[in-house]
């Protein structure tokens, strides 16, 4: 009998339950955040770090390294958004860039290449452990791309200018916009 991994099954009931409500998944679904935390802890899962330590190594390090160690040529989405990820200026660390790009990924449908173009990519996959990773692990990785598979048929329609909480949590906190008209009547001038 073949290992069953807990995460997996915990992934696919959080992918159902996003599903019965029917609708494009936004930022108010309240599985999206445990969904998001649940692929971090996957794609993190058998990471190993450098020999010396110093740097800690997070998925963030792999997913910019992938577009110029990947010998498929087919990733210009995945480029794209690896680019986004590194210019926003409202994250400082390795996680909350990582964070980022998995909300991009889920927006534009590109999660389960992403996870190909990694398997394709033994330098990089050479960072995972092969016994306790998902990635790593080809009993753990059949089930997870075919997760993946679901969720890039899912439409996700998810707010990626309230960007900056990544760094620390993927609670979303509250973002509201108003647009306002300098108005007399209403009391309100600008000076």
């Amino acid at each position: 009998m073949s290992p069953k991994e807990p995460l997996l099954a915990t992934l696919k009931v959080c992918i159902l339950n996003m599903q019965a409500e029917g609708r494009p998944v936004t930022d108010e679904n309240p599985h999206l955040s445990s969904c998001c935390q649940l692929l971090e802890i996957i794609l993190r899962k058998g990471l190993q770090q450098t020999g010396l330590g110093l740097i800690k190594r997070d998925v963030w390090h792999w997913l910019e390294q992938l577009p110029q160690q990947d010998t498929c040529g087919r990733q210009s989405q995945f480029s794209v958004s690896v680019e986004t990820a590194a210019a926003c200026k409202k994250l400082l660390t390795a996680q909350g860039r990582g964070r980022f790009f998995l909300r991009l990924a889920l927006n534009r449908k590109i999660l389960g290449n992403v996870v190909q173009h990694l398997i394709h990519t033994p330098k990089l996959l050479e960072w995972y452990d092969p016994v306790i990773s998902v990635l790593g692990n080809e009993e753990f990785l059949e089930p997870f791309l075919s997760l993946l598979l679901v969720i890039s048929e899912m439409e996700f329609s998810l707010n990626t200018e309230n960007s900056s909480f990544l760094d620390e949590s993927w609670l979303l906190p509250v973002c509201e916009v108003y647009e306002t008209v300098p108005c007399r009547e209403l009391g309100m001038v600008l000076r």
